[in-house]
């Protein structure tokens, strides 16, 4: 089962993540690193860094190579703000050639539902009306790159989530640059089919990381 992992830094300025973020890079070219993973900036606020990877085994983040991969990337880019895991449908890449990580900026959304709702048929449902949205909003989608989406493994704590904590559907999509992004948000297309997603009731995050390591 491939499993992605994402994992947030943030540095105290935009200048000291990027600084961390080429030594991080310098010191992985001599770790033994999961053969896909990327590094890079969130658009909205350039002190967070997100390093995303592959791992197409989960029982080799537990390896010897994995504890050195991870005791290189904390000693360059410091403890983590979060961590996660996500398994995208059907065992989907998003490293893939017609992954969303190949593009050079990367939508990634993050919906939280209670985790007592969670069971086969929510998530059927869920998939179902996300992909009916996706559909509706194709003509407005100039500009985009790969799209997978699955859901994150562990269970999340969200403060608008009460009483109990969340599971979350993950959507990751490839752009090649903002202003597409931007452009199809404004469509009427978008428009119409937002509302299917707005149903959900849910709490959500949106972020792009712009490529660059």
């Amino acid at each position: 089962m491939t499993v992605t992992q994402i994992i947030h830094f943030r540095a105290p300025s935009a200048s000291e993540a990027d600084a961390a973020a080429h030594a991080a890079v310098k010191a992985l070219k001599g770790a033994k690193a999961p053969e896909n993973y990327v590094l890079g900036t969130q658009t909205q606020d350039k002190r967070n860094l997100q390093l995303t990877s592959e791992w197409h085994d989960p029982k080799a983040e537990s390896s010897a190579e994995a504890n050195t991969y991870r005791e290189t990337v904390i000693k360059t880019l410091g403890n983590p703000d979060k961590m996660f895991h996500v398994t995208f449908k059907d065992g989907q890449s998003a490293f893939d050639n017609s992954g969303p990580m190949s593009s050079p900026l990367v939508e990634f959304v993050q919906i939280y539902f209670p985790a007592s709702k969670i069971n086969k048929g929510f998530r059927d449902k869920i998939e179902k009306d996300f992909n009916k949205f996706n559909d509706m909003c194709a003509k407005a989608l100039k500009g985009s790159g790969g799209l997978t989406y699955g859901w994150v493994m562990e269970e999340l704590e969200h403060k608008d989530v009460k009483k109990e904590k969340a599971k979350c559907f993950f959507v990751a999509r490839g752009w090649e640059g903002m202003q597409y992004f931007e452009e199809a948000v404004k469509s009427e297309e978008y428009k119409e089919a937002i509302g299917i997603l707005l149903a959900w009731e849910a709490p959500w995050e949106l972020w792009h990381v712009k490529r660059e390591y």
